[in-house]
């Protein structure tokens, strides 16, 4: 079942990505610092996307990073007060009475 999902939404994205090429087949002229580029629309857009979602990913990769440190270093400040707490139990009272 799962499968099948799988092959109809491949099929599906190849379509709708066959139909938005063929209604954006205009070319543009794309003007950066140092060349002109002359290129397919929806090409242009399809490069953008997946330029966009590479920063994204790289961003949430960054993120993840630091938030990985942040626990480990957690995870240390746990285990000092876990080890601290017992030797604090450990250590008999003293009753003066």
């Amino acid at each position: 079942m799962k499968r099948i999902f799988y092959i109809i939404a491949i099929i599906l994205t190849l379509v709708i990505g066959a139909v938005f090429s063929a209604r954006n087949a205009s070319m543009i002229k794309l003007d950066f610092i140092f060349t002109v580029v002359n290129i397919n629309l929806s090409l242009a857009i399809i490069i953008a996307l997946i330029l966009g979602a590479c920063l994204g990913v790289l961003v949430s990769l960054i993120w993840m990073i630091s938030a990985k440190r942040k626990i480990q270093r957690l995870k240390k400040q746990v285990a000092v007060s876990t080890k601290e707490l017992n030797n604090l139990r450990a250590i008999p009272i003293k009753d003066e009475h």
